[in-house]
């Protein structure tokens, strides 16, 4: 077989999973937006009993695989579920297998399914990923900043020459501060303390606004 038969082979498999993917994903994309559906969902997890810290770290994996499905409707619905210390657990569990995942179907796929879930606009936002010095740096501060999309830099990235232990061990760390903040509003919204989640959603907005415009700046010095 050919070296020629093996790309058009994969790129039948890719599409067929992608399909299956985003046909199987929509209901759950649905119930993740209203306060209803994440209802159901909290509902839907508990049914399982002991099992449920596993099935919420699988849903946490499937959605930075299919990287449209929005991750903060379910990172509270860890923090509701499983209050502030487990919730956090099972999401970042859930993240990095998510994010082991995307790195070997990237490492097999290529840019065809990065192409998919990246559009090319956002992907020329994140030029400095072309810095192959300070890659390890640049993804680790990339990963940290509020209100960076995440789920497109975990398709991203794996395009470099990051190793693979590397690029999982920075990313979970980077990822940390975000992921406990969600899970925390959802405890403290379970739990009643409002101001609590308030405030939280307040300082996340202000760090994401200021981590935004030091990446912009950084990226704007970089390319002139």
């Amino acid at each position: 077989m050919n070296e020629r038969t093996k790309g058009i082979i994969k790129l039948v498999i890719l599409a067929v999973v992608i399909a299956v993917l985003t046909v199987l994903c929509i209901p759950f994309m649905h119930l993740l937006v209203s306060e209803e559906g994440r209802a159901e969902i909290c509902e839907k997890v508990r049914s399982y009993g002991v099992f449920a810290p596993i099935i919420f770290m699988l849903l946490m994996a499937l959605q930075v695989i299919v990287a449209f499905i929005p991750g903060g409707p379910l990172e509270l619905i860890g923090g509701m579920l499983f209050g502030s210390g487990i919730g956090l657990l099972v999401t970042v569990v859930g993240a990095f297998l998510g994010t082991l995942c995307v790195c070997g179907l990237v490492r097999t796929f290529g840019k065809p399914l990065v192409d998919f879930f990246v559009p090319a606009e956002k992907a020329e936002k994140f030029k400095i990923l072309r810095d192959e010095e300070k890659l390890e740096l640049w993804v680790f501060i990339l990963f940290l900043i509020p209100g960076i999309p995440k789920d497109l830099l975990t398709y991203l990235v794996p395009l470099t020459k990051i190793r693979v232990r590397d690029f999982l061990l920075l990313s979970t760390l980077g990822r940390f501060p975000s992921l406990a903040a969600s899970v925390l509003v959802g405890d403290s919204l379970s739990e009643g303390r409002y101001w609590l989640a308030v405030g939280i959603c307040v300082a996340a907005a202000l760090l994401s606004f200021i981590g935004l415009q030091i990446k912009n700046r950084i990226t704007k010095e970089r390319s002139e």
